[in-house]
């Protein structure tokens, strides 16, 4: 193959963290606390596709911070740098809900705070709302550089067709009773879309330069066309869907290869209407967004006091989005520079290479 390597960030991704998070954020405003009006309009159910479209982002994000995969005398750093991306925040809210009185034997508490719940199929949505995520998250993490040895576009599409048969081993296998969420919160149900990141990622470091804005665009309309056919005429999205029942490949696949196309569009060629300063701080505040406004609504009369600011019962989802989201931002601000912040600079500090040693090296070469 030939073409151009490309910086190791792509700052268009981190608008769409933003208006991913966002899209959580909707979905549980309006699902948590009864508003008593018909949401089904607002296409409320879909918003919960925001967290495949995180796990796309990851994996092209992962694969653009290590470019030339982790090394084993630095897997230390690589497995540092992870965890403290993403575990001091995680505690923080894990124990502000057992604080709040969130009952789980000492068992389940531990495999929470050591990132193992993922693979306990009763435990997969995490003590904390919105963690399931997370589990998935740290499973990737884990075999990130395992799977990713090669880094070519012949190994992504040996990884997304052993994705679809993981798939294939949860949803179409007989399982019996299974726990609520069993199906949607899976690893293996998730594992398409960090598939997809990877081929991505391959699609975008090898676009030549004079390619980037067609291949950009073509990639923007594709991406915009496959959400729009996913809405009107994909499987069915609603609360049975993710409690209870199997996850449909043509779901996984449909709304996968959409969001691919839209993450390739924006690392190529951002948009302004989805790349501007508003979303950039949002991908930038996404993590304590995500995992911190479910806390917010769960504990609060926000959303249902929301919902009476309007007698329209056509007005109530847009209100209640809206205010939630606008109340949950300068908190998760707050968050993101008390608790975030610090720990990614520590981890920044503690696993930066020793440039003597880097010089030295290059002058015996």
């Amino acid at each position: 193959m030939t073409g151009n390597l490309k910086d190791q960030r792509a700052h268009g991704l981190d608008s769409l963290r933003g208006i991913a998070a966002s899209a959580v954020v909707f979905v549980h405003a309006v699902h948590i606390h009864p508003l008593g009006v018909y949401y089904k309009n607002w296409g409320a159910d879909y918003y919960a596709m925001g967290v495949p479209l995180f796990f796309i982002i990851s994996a092209m994000s992962m694969s653009l911070a290590y470019p030339k995969g982790v090394s084993f005398d630095r897997s230390w750093a690589y497995a540092l740098r992870r965890f403290f991306r993403i575990a001091p925040l995680f505690y923080v809210m894990l124990f502000a809900w057992l604080y709040i009185g969130v009952q789980a034997e000492t068992g389940t508490i531990l495999r929470n705070i050591t990132f193992l719940f993922g693979f306990v199929p009763s435990e997969q949505t995490s003590l904390v709302p919105a963690g399931w995520s997370i589990g998935v998250e740290a499973i990737f993490y884990l075999l990130f550089p395992f799977l990713w040895i090669w880094r070519n576009i012949w190994s992504a599409v040996f990884l997304f067709l052993l994705a679809c048969l993981g798939w294939g081993y949860v949803n179409l296998s007989s399982q019996g009773e299974v726990p609520d969420f069993y199906y949607w919160t899976s690893f293996f149900t998730n594992a398409p879309y960090f598939a997809l990141g990877l081929i991505v990622w391959c699609a975008y470091r090898w676009t030549p330069k004079s390619y980037e804005r067609p291949v950009g665009y073509l990639a923007l309309g594709a991406g915009i066309a496959g959400l729009i056919y996913m809405y009107l005429f994909g499987p069915v999205l609603d609360q049975a869907q993710t409690l209870n029942k199997p996850v449909p490949l043509a779901l996984v696949l449909g709304w996968g290869f959409a969001f691919a196309s839209l993450a390739l569009s924006q690392a190529l060629r951002p948009v302004f209407f989805l790349y501007n300063p508003f979303t950039r701080f949002l991908g930038k505040i996404s993590y304590s967004l995500y995992l911190m406004h479910p806390f917010l609504i769960y504990n609060t009369n926000l959303t249902r006091w929301a919902a009476t600011l309007t007698d329209n019962p056509d007005l109530v989802v847009p209100i209640v989005c809206v205010i939630t989201l606008a109340v949950a931002i300068p908190i998760a601000t707050v968050i993101y520079y008390a608790v975030e912040v610090p720990f990614i600079r520590l981890a920044r500090r503690i696993t930066k290479p020793d440039l003597r040693n880097q010089a030295s090296q290059q002058l015996a070469s």
